[in-house]
């Protein structure tokens, strides 16, 4: 949405009953608290128009004004309340109406901004700016078709408005109408062909449409119009790559980090482009650059091998293999190349070794399902896409398309099972209760117990479980459960799977073990998948993979349907668990029925109405629906009930 422009003052003729003397003076505040907010000096203006407002305090301008210098200041409440005055004052004041909605459209109180904009209309039924504002709270609130109403009116009265032809072309473009999208972001360019937002707004949807030579003409000139934007030369990067156009990518990724050295983004394409060409010190400089900032991602550790290794670096190589391993224990194709590096230095005893377990893992990964062994126990297999999400892009194009800027499941809080820890931790299952977890924790030490958390929520659980619990006289089916969460822990996900099952034939009607089992046959697909998709969004692909991609994804999807099969049975016998349809919510996330998630998770919340996580991700579906207020309210309520993240996602999509 338009953000506020910078308020243009009329003179207000402003009749005062009493002195002239007096009348003078406040004549004299009101102007300088004018001129004082066109000179961005807000805090000087407030206290002009503070002396004002003491000395008269039905002046409604006076109010309005201290509003405007609030705003500025980002005093949004405070704004709030001076335009209210100014209103009590004067109910015909149609500025005060508009600016108010403003503010309110900042808070997301779209339903109280549409409110006020109404009637400001109703005072003024053809005024543009008015009807600008609305037709952005629609976009903002999902109302397309309003939206493009509106700003029909808005181009009507000023048609060589550029700002109205954008969000006209955005609110088209969210009504799938690509070609309208285009005209208007056409007409744009044409009314004002200096302004590089949009050419870029265009680039990008070119680019979605794979016509790679528009996109990159575009783009072009948006660099050309603005060479500090590095998103513009981040997504001109990413054509040229698509074009082959390996050199121009380079140099446009070079761009972006000279710009922002912290941008791994631009880091990690730049190195997979700079191995693929030869380029392989260079490429070396950038993986050791990623492995500072991104000290956990297996797929850094294991291209920087591949490097080290075509460099004849085989010690090198042998260490980032063992790095990539210890991130991902079940990483088949890391042995295999480990093994290699090894037999290349001599040492062949090791090297059988990685290459038994290597097989092992094969074996076990093609008895799972056939996109697993596809994914980790391929040997030609090579992780070199680039990427394109916007992770590292604070503003960029989240504004533009937030529908296309989110991607699943990038961002969701995981699933939860029953886990060992601190008895601290806040939870809103402490209270649950079943002999099961009874019996688990009646041989915990004190300090520790068992709850429902999310996946990744332990307190270093291999050391928790090793020294805070007695097994000795614990049964079968609870030794195995504390094995199961020892290999889960690791991302042993195939032994932890072993164990669950181990535990279930040891006590077959045991629910709780039931529900880990499924939870963590999901995960382990769900892992595997994320080396096929890193991050949920991989485009732009040196090669064609497009229908062994499709294979594998039907693939998974059938794991998951069966998973999902699974939760339902165990929803049925534990209706008064609510972890249970949030994971079933989780599961259809990774088969993108996004629908049925949030079927799921409205059931988690009328169980537990106080579970954050499943308000916070059901926020971020409907966000991803394009339902953009009811999905702030939900992530607003998310962070109400004490989850800190909440804001970060507010800050960056709920502005």
């Amino acid at each position: 949405m338009k953000n506020i422009t910078r308020v243009i003052f009329v003179v207000v003729l402003m009749i005062f009953s009493i002195s002239a003397t007096a009348q003078l003076n406040k004549a004299y505040f009101y102007y300088q608290g004018q001129k004082l907010i066109s000179q961005n000096k807000f805090t000087e203006a407030i206290s002009y128009l503070n002396t004002l407002i003491e000395v008269d305090s039905t002046i409604a301008e006076g109010w309005f004004l201290r509003g405007v210098a609030k705003y500025y200041l980002n005093d949004l409440q405070g704004s709030i309340v001076d335009f209210s005055k100014s209103i009590s004052k004067n109910q015909l004041f149609t500025q005060a109406y508009h600016y108010r909605a403003i503010v309110e459209n900042r808070l997301k109180n779209y339903n109280r901004a549409l409110k006020d904009l109404e009637f400001a209309l109703e005072l003024r039924p053809e005024d543009a700016e008015i009807l600008f504002t609305r037709g952005g709270t629609y976009i903002e609130t999902s109302q397309f078709s309003k939206a493009i109403q509106d700003y029909n009116r808005v181009i009507r009265y000023t048609p060589n408005n550029t700002e109205s032809w954008i969000n006209r072309g955005l609110a088209r473009l969210f009504s799938n109408d690509t070609l309208g999208a285009i005209n208007d972001l056409s007409q744009a360019i044409k009314l004002n062909p200096f302004y590089s937002d949009s050419y870029a707004r265009r680039g990008r949807i070119y680019l979605d449409k794979k016509e790679l030579d528009v996109a990159l003409s575009d783009m072009n000139q948006a660099v050309y119009l603005d060479s500090t934007s590095t998103m513009n030369y981040f997504l001109r990067g990413l054509i040229k790559n698509a074009m082959k156009s390996y050199k121009g990518a380079l140099e446009d990724f070079d761009k972006v980090i000279s710009i922002d050295p912290s941008n791994s983004l631009s880091l990690y394409n730049r190195a997979l482009i700079k191995s693929q060409t030869g380029a392989l010190n260079s490429a070396l400089d950038d993986y050791d650059r990623l492995v500072k900032l991104n000290p956990k991602n297996v797929l850094v550790f294991y291209n920087r091998a591949s490097v080290n290794f075509e460099l004849g670096k085989f010690n090198d190589a042998i260490n980032d293999y063992t790095s990539a391993i210890t991130l991902f224990p079940d990483f088949a194709n890391a042995y295999i190349n480990r093994s290699v590096a090894k037999s290349r230095i001599g040492n062949l005893k090791e090297a059988e070794q990685d290459y038994r377990i290597a097989t092992e893992k094969i074996q076990k990964y093609k008895a799972t399902s056939q996109e697993a062994y596809i994914a980790m126990a391929d040997t030609s297999k090579k992780f070199n896409s680039l990427l394109s999400f916007n992770a590292d892009f604070s503003e960029g194009f989240s504004k533009i398309n937030l529908k296309n800027d989110i991607s699943l499941p990038t961002g969701f809080l995981p699933f939860f099972k029953l886990q060992l820890v601190d008895e601290k931790s806040k939870s809103s299952f402490n209270d649950y209760k079943k002999p099961f977890i009874e019996k688990l924790n009646s041989l915990t030490s004190n300090g520790y117990h068992f709850t429902f958390t999310q996946s990744n929520n332990q307190n270093d659980p291999t050391e928790g479980i090793a020294h805070c619990i007695d097994t000795i006289s614990a049964l079968d089916n609870v030794k195995h459960f504390y094995k199961a969460l020892q290999y889960s822990s690791m991302n042993k996900y195939n032994q932890a799977v072993r164990e669950y099952q181990n535990a279930l034939k040891s006590d077959p009607n045991n629910l709780i073990i039931a529900l880990n089992l499924a939870v963590e046959q999901i995960e382990m697909v769900k892992f595997i998948n994320q080396f096929e998709n890193e991050v949920g969004t991989i485009s732009f692909k040196m090669g064609n993979p497009a229908n062994s991609q499709k294979e594998k994804i039907i693939s998974a999807n059938n794991s998951y349907n069966e998973s999902i099969s699974n939760l339902k049975t165990l929803e049925n016998n534990l209706p008064d668990l609510a972890i249970i349809p949030y994971n079933i919510g989780n599961t259809y996330l990774l088969t993108d029925e996004l629908s049925s998630a949030i079927d799921e998770y409205n059931k988690a919340i009328f169980i537990e109405p106080r579970f954050s996580e499943a308000w916070f991700n059901r926020g971020l579906v409907k966000l991803i629906k394009g339902e953009k207020q009811n999905g702030c309210l939900d992530i607003s309520k998310a962070g109400e009930l004490g989850l800190n993240q909440a804001y970060s996602i507010i800050q960056r999509f709920c502005k």
